[in-house]
């Protein structure tokens, strides 16, 4: 995979839970023509845990065919069994994708040999490659560079792993044991920039959906050394970041998302709907930082 972002893809629903294909194909088309150089499909930002279980296969069918090979596809295949994993992925086995993701379990903590077993059960029961997802905030357990190492030399298809852990990163590329081939993808959207200069040059977040030209303008400056553009551009992205979370992050992407001309709900089905005065002071936030939002 080239170096690069990799957006989280946002699912785009119905008020009944169904894809919007054409809603999801302009998002990957956009991106794509952005400069992604790669694709998330149904990570946590895409919401995974709450689609139902007939929608998923969609989901990713859909993802795989509008990419139509331009860049690989990432597909989240998290739950909370072996059982239910096993499940996700044996519905959407014969497609081209580039790997599965998967966090923890994470319906409640979990030990660490708990971690390894699942993570080796899942890699075992798909011809696919597999790349960890390192999601304490959410799955409440941690994967640790000693994890990480112990499933390297026992997981053959184990491609890669999404974290922030800097430190982690830093040790795993400093240790001669890990394939130079191993696909290590930066989440820590606050400082993307700096981790680009160390050399970690895959970066992934569910806000580069909602700030297509912003996160373009981002890698074309970080790839040309330019890194005053760059932090303003990084700038901008977080600040939209912040200003969904001091109100209510779900409403807030789907907001976003309809002012860039993706129609959908962007969130689980339970999620408060938005004031129309907010949607005015996203439009105003979004016009700020650059982002081209819709007339009307």
């Amino acid at each position: 995979m080239r170096e690069g972002f990799v957006p989280a893809l946002g699912t785009p629903l119905d008020e009944e839970g169904n894809l919007l294909t054409e809603s999801f194909r302009k998002q990957i088309d956009d991106q794509i023509n952005a400069g992604a150089v790669g694709l998330l499909c149904m990570g946590s930002m895409g919401t995974q845990a709450f689609l139902r279980g007939s929608v998923y296969p969609q989901v990713a069918r859909a993802a795989v065919e509008a990419a139509a090979g331009r860049v690989p596809v990432f597909v989240g295949a998290m739950d909370t069994s072996i059982a239910r994993a096993k499940e996700r992925m044996a519905a959407i086995e014969d497609l081209d994708i580039a790997g599965f993701v998967f966090t923890a379990p994470y319906y409640s903590p979990v030990s660490r040999d708990k971690m390894v077993n699942f993570f080796k059960a899942v890699a075992a029961a798909t011809a696919h490659k597999v790349l960890l997802y390192d999601l304490p905030s959410v799955t409440q357990a941690k994967i640790t560079y000693d994890m990480v190492l112990e499933l390297i030399r026992s997981v053959p298809n184990l491609a890669g792993i999404k974290s922030a852990d800097t430190q982690m990163f830093r040790k795993l590329k400093l240790n001669p044991e890990v394939p130079e081939d191993f696909i290590m993808v930066y989440s820590g959207l606050d400082t993307f920039d700096i981790a680009y200069k160390w050399g970690i040059n895959h970066c992934l977040d569910g806000m580069l959906s909602c700030t297509p030209h912003n996160t373009e303008k981002l890698f074309k400056a970080m790839a040309a050394g330019d890194y005053d553009t760059a932090a303003v551009c990084l700038d901008h992205i977080v600040a939209l970041r912040d200003f969904f979370v001091a109100h209510d992050l779900w409403p807030s992407f789907t907001a976003a998302m309809n002012l860039l001309g993706y129609e959908g709900l962007y969130g689980p089905d339970y999620v408060t709907p938005i004031r129309e005065s907010y949607i005015a002071e996203i439009r105003n936030e979004m016009v700020r930082i650059g982002e081209p939002v819709k007339n009307s």
